[in-house]
């Protein structure tokens, strides 16, 4: 019982736990979701989804990602409630804008959809970024809840209505207004208004602009496939809802690496060092492997059986992305450490290898290909990300590869949660 309690209070093994339980709703939710909208209105929300991603990264500027260095330079007390309430206020006027815009400069339905959205999208993951620095634990289980009840959400939109694009937006909008919602009640916000407010936002701002960028490349790297794939004529919004599930799987590889690259950066915000960030990658590295060959074994005939014959393409995009997935992990934990340490240019200079890779390799292979051109396309730009973040880290840090890859001793005090006081 008291290493079951131990286990809990150590932040990387509750965030494991909890993102298992979130992953496993999800997939759930992902095959009544699929099953519900078709292939043709998945391949729409998956559009839908990836200009709100995008879009909500630009108008972010990478402000939340400042908010560790901040804080670590400043303390707590000092900058908590106006970091928030300049998020807040710019929040508000990205609302009024985007309803300005959709109303009167885009055409399609589905563009109006998404820049609607997008001020929604994008300021909870802003939200959702403090509260996971600030209580990691609590920010996971609320995590988890809001994930069960959009299960629930789309199981009875399922029996009491029929699929339109009506039920697209309500599918897009239901988890992340939410979230908004919970974790802005999390946090305590206590509006301030002064002149402080707008240096400290211009600080905000000039400190934010590169971990925008290398996050904006980040999403680029994930959801540039989805938008080449539907500027292509030949290419139908069923075949991107076959090609997106199959993508849904292969991003969940990266599960374990995704799920803690939140607790290092609140771990470094508080004085973790790079040894930490090689221990936690290492450990993901494996923990990606196993997910990638779980996958293998399940085959084919798991998508069969729970997505119909619809969606029998998605397994092969699944397989031939699977690869460079594995080294997605190192990126996503190297680059956290780069912005904590405001090293974020340098997260730009080396994404921007794998993005040129996967834009020129997605123009050349879908037109041959189609969807196996855009999977193995991401696949290269997955690895080659890992790839060369490995490399500057090992080099710059004076860490040998071998511990960015090789299991250590002391790694298995940190699975059983032993070492307490190292977390």
């Amino acid at each position: 019982m008291n290493k079951i309690k131990i286990l809990i209070k150590n932040e990387y093994i509750y965030s494991i736990i909890t993102k298992f339980i979130t992953v496993l709703i999800g997939l759930f939710q992902s095959v009544i979701t699929a099953r519900f909208l078709g292939s043709s209105l998945q391949g729409l929300s998956s559009y839908i989804s990836s200009i709100m991603a995008i879009g909500s990264i630009v108008i972010t500027l990478g402000l939340h990602q400042a908010y560790p260095y901040f804080r670590k330079k400043y303390g707590k007390e000092y900058i908590y409630q106006d970091f928030l309430s300049i998020i807040v206020i710019i929040y508000t006027i990205y609302a009024i804008v985007a309803f300005f815009l959709a109303g009167f400069l885009f055409k399609t339905v589905e563009l109006r959809i998404a820049i609607i959205l997008v001020p929604v999208y994008g300021y909870d993951n802003v939200v959702s970024y403090i509260c996971l620095i600030e209580s990691p634990n609590k920010r996971n289980r609320w995590w988890t809840l809001i994930s069960l009840a959009d299960l629930i959400f789309v199981m009875v939109l399922m029996l009491l209505s029929d699929s339109s694009i009506l039920s697209v937006v309500e599918i897009l909008l239901f988890a992340e207004g939410l979230k908004s919602i919970v974790y802005t009640g999390m946090l305590h916000i206590k509006l301030h208004f002064h002149k402080g407010l707008i240096k400290l936002a211009i600080k905000m701002f000039r400190m934010g602009i590169f971990p925008m960028l290398a996050l904006l490349m980040t999403t680029l790297n994930y959801k540039i496939d989805i938008l080449m794939l539907r500027s292509f004529e030949f290419i139908t919004a069923a075949q991107i809802g076959i090609y997106s599930i199959g993508m849904t799987y292969a991003d969940k590889i990266a599960l374990i690496p995704d799920t803690l690259k939140g607790v290092l950066v609140s771990k470094l915000s508080k004085g973790a060092d790079e040894h930490e960030v090689a221990r936690v990658a290492r450990l993901c590295f494996w923990a990606s492997i196993i997910m990638c060959i779980s996958f293998m074994i399940i085959g084919e005939p798991f998508f069969n059986f729970f997505y119909g014959k619809e969606y029998a393409g998605a397994y092969q995009v699944l397989m031939i992305c699977s690869v460079g997935s594995i080294f997605v992990g190192f990126f996503k934990l190297i680059a956290q450490y780069n912005i904590v340490h405001r090293r974020q240019i340098r997260n730009v200079i080396l994404l921007s290898i794998s993005i040129i890779a996967n834009i020129l390799l997605n123009c050349i292979l879908i037109p041959k290909f189609q969807l196996a051109g855009a999977a193995f396309a991401s696949g290269v730009g997955y690895f080659l990300s890992g790839i060369v973040f490995i490399i500057w880290f090992a080099k710059g840090n004076k860490i040998s590869i071998r511990e960015m890859f090789l299991i250590q001793r002391s790694d298995f005090f940190m699975l059983k949660g032993l070492k307490k006081n190292n977390f």
